[in-house]
């Protein structure tokens, strides 16, 4: 991921849809991208059979939801954004995303979250996830209101094959900010130590060992001749990466924070699979999810 040529931004008309297509229009109008934002309608039929042909309802809808695209492409321009075009389309909100990405082949796409924490349900419903973990390019959940550019990003790495895109998307979407690549680290099984009373000074002996080969790991990453001269840090910290990753982000005064998907084999998808749905859930920011 190294530029943004295309974003796609969905909304519900909601503070934080309509905050998604705001971060959207920030980022295109730095980059010179396009920006296509999406609204999903139900079907003409259903509407129908739901409120009656002769209600007037469906064309009075339509009609809202057009002046509210209508508006938020002023918004968007107003940011900044040059290249900006808005399109509604009927049928279940998954799909229409999902048909606008194969369409659009967006390098980023742009969704709200709900302000308490839980994955907005304003288009997604039950499908959230789905998305999450099958979308073809990078997703960014927004998760506050933008106030403008990134300032300070966290990339949180398992040090495994995906680390360096998740730190190059970092580079990508918070150009303009400081990106510190953090690691969270924990002996092996520390759970199950803990839970067979193991003594701490034998858990912390064993914890030391992974936290030298993820000092190891990192310099190695780090190395990338790539990343020569570039505002990067970095932090290597104990514990479960679910706690500890928005702790450290909140730590660091973080407005976005960048994870994987996973790492390559089933078990690291399945580990590293929840750790970002729990941040995409949970994170105190905005979460890219590459």
């Amino acid at each position: 991921m190294t530029n943004l040529k295309r974003i796609l931004a969905a909304t519900d008309y909601s503070p934080l849809g309509n905050g998604a297509v705001c971060r959207a229009a920030w980022l295109a109008a730095r980059e010179g991208s396009e920006l296509l934002i999406v609204h999903a309608m139900p079907q003409l039929l259903a509407l129908h059979e739901a409120f009656g042909a002769d209600d007037g309802l469906p064309a009075r809808m339509r009609a809202a939801a057009e002046a509210n695209l209508a508006a938020l492409v002023q918004t968007a321009q107003g940011i900044g954004a040059q290249n900006v075009r808005a399109e509604i389309a009927e049928g279940s909100a998954h799909r229409t995303v999902a048909d606008a990405a194969d369409s659009f082949h967006p390098d980023l796409l742009v969704i709200g979250a709900h302000g308490k924490g839980v994955l907005q349900q304003f288009f997604l419903g039950g499908t959230a996830s789905s998305i999450l973990v099958h979308a073809i390019c990078p997703v960014l959940v927004v998760r506050r209101g933008p106030e403008g550019d990134y300032r300070q990003a966290l990339a949180a790495v398992d040090l495994g094959p995906r680390s360096e895109a998740v730190l190059h998307a970092s580079l990508a979407v918070a150009s303009q900010a400081r990106v510190t690549a953090v690691h969270a680290y924990q002996a092996p099984f520390e759970a199950k130590l803990r839970h067979k009373a193991f003594s701490e000074e034998d858990i912390t002996r064993y914890a030391e060992r992974e936290a030298q080969a993820a000092h190891r790991n990192m310099r190695t990453l780090l190395d990338d001749p790539k990343l020569t001269g570039l505002d990067l840090d970095s932090r290597i910290v104990h514990g479960h990466p679910n706690p500890t990753l928005p702790e450290t982000a909140n730590a660091l005064g973080a407005d976005l924070i960048v994870a994987g998907r996973h790492s390559g084999s089933r078990l690291e998808e399945k580990v590293m699979g929840s750790i970002t749905h729990f941040l995409a859930y949970y994170a105190p920011c905005d979460v890219l999810v590459v």
